[in-house]
């Protein structure tokens, strides 16, 4: 069903279809047991987890702006071609909504998108009257995630930047040729490229204003593991990103109650792996990001097969130490912080809580590394300590 004339459709209504319809970009991030996730909220909107600097969550409201879309996106579930409910919110009521929400402690931030109803300047004309209205008129100091439009105008990107929290643009794909299978109307280097460039340097003009971020789509253009590791860190490297998120290709039923079994059947690339494999191909794409980040690995640390997958069996970190037998063990009580976190089983929190305690005394058994935040059965191989076979 198509609604296109906003009339006859109210504000709520709107929203709900809007915010259901934000599920569907996904970016799952790796998280223990104990944290919050995705979760919907009282209304039955969809509620996100976000981290910030300081090691604070928020909790957004993530939805988009409108839902009509003028993209051949094939993994897409809201592409030009669908058959859906589409709408729009004008800002006014999309601020005025949000700020019932936040004002009755439903939510603490806001996460928001668009699908390109018009063009890109059009599109996020609407978004960044949102924000504008949220921190002039509203006087809303906190948390907003922008995404920012493929194509968007230098003037639209500044302006982003100087309003939002966190900005960022989908990279979607490895490189140009991946994109290509994907969708006809975005360019790689002209409109996502650029706009990553173009943010990087207001955030420098500005002393780092809005945080930036990107993601990928993984396994929609059968890239492979390698690419996306090689242009993740060429990102972190050239447009010095905070964080980028990895979203495995899957496909959706429609939250208009239409189940679309072959939502995604002209895709040019369909992969071979089982849907848990690719789970697991996203879970192993985020642990070679924190390494990347956190644990002061390089590119070349992250081992690929033949055919430039990650292994599905141990996580990248496990496999550099199982490649590098001449590194181990290693001495927690005299090792450098870098030689703790080549260790499996040891983080940068547990990394700096051996240096801390071994000021004090020697750390001589295995419950003391535990104590520490060690797991020690994936430790065990790689520590030289007295006691150490008790893991």
């Amino acid at each position: 069903m198509l609604l296109g004339d906003n009339r006859y459709v109210d504000t709520e209504q709107k929203l709900n279809i809007l915010a259901d319809s934000s599920k569907f970009d996904l970016a799952c991030a790796c998280k223990f047991k104990d944290e919050p996730g995705r979760m919907r909220g009282g209304e039955g909107r969809w509620i996100y987890p976000a981290a910030l600097p300081d090691g604070r969550k928020v909790f957004l409201l993530k939805t988009l702006q409108s839902n009509v879309c003028v993209n051949d996106c094939s993994y897409c579930p809201f592409n030009q071609s669908r058959d859906l409910r589409r709408c729009t919110i004008s800002p006014d009521d999309m601020a005025e909504t949000f700020m019932k929400l936040y004002r009755a402690n439903r939510v603490s931030g806001l996460f928001l998108s668009s699908g390109v109803h018009s063009n890109a300047d059009q599109t996020m004309a609407g978004m960044l009257g949102t924000v504008e209205l949220l921190r002039k008129r509203h006087q809303f100091k906190g948390f907003v995630h922008l995404k920012v439009i493929p194509g968007a105008s230098a003037g639209a990107i500044e302006q982003a930047v100087r309003l939002a929290t966190r900005v960022s643009v989908n990279i979607e794909a490895p490189n140009a040729d991946r994109l290509e299978k994907l969708t006809s109307k975005k360019r790689f280097h002209q409109d996502i490229i650029s706009a990553m460039r173009t943010i990087s340097e207001v955030r420098g003009e500005r002393g780092k204003a809005a945080k930036q971020t990107s993601q990928f789509v993984v396994g929609a253009a059968g890239e492979t593991d390698k690419e996306i590791v090689l242009a993740t860190d060429l990102l972190y490297e050239k447009f010095r990103l905070e964080r980028v998120y990895f979203s495995a290709y899957q496909n959706f039923e429609l939250s208009d109650g239409g189940l679309d079994k072959n939502l995604f059947a002209e895709m040019p690339t369909k992969s071979k792996r089982s849907a848990d494999e690719i789970f697991v191909r996203e879970h192993r794409l985020y642990q070679v990001d924190f390494l990347l980040r956190r644990y002061g690995f390089g590119r070349d640390d992250i081992y690929f097969d033949k055919n430039g997958r990650l292994s599905l069996e141990n996580d990248p970190k496990m496999v550099w130490a199982k490649k590098h037998p001449e590194f181990f063990p290693v001495d927690p009580n005299r090792a450098e912080r870098f030689e703790l976190l080549r260790v499996p089983g040891i983080g940068p929190i547990g990394a700096s809580r051996i240096i801390k305690a071994r000021r004090v005394k020697k750390i001589q058994t295995p419950d003391e590394l535990r104590q520490l935040g060690v797991r020690g059965k994936t430790a065990a191989g790689f520590l030289k300590l007295a006691g150490l076979k008790l893991f």
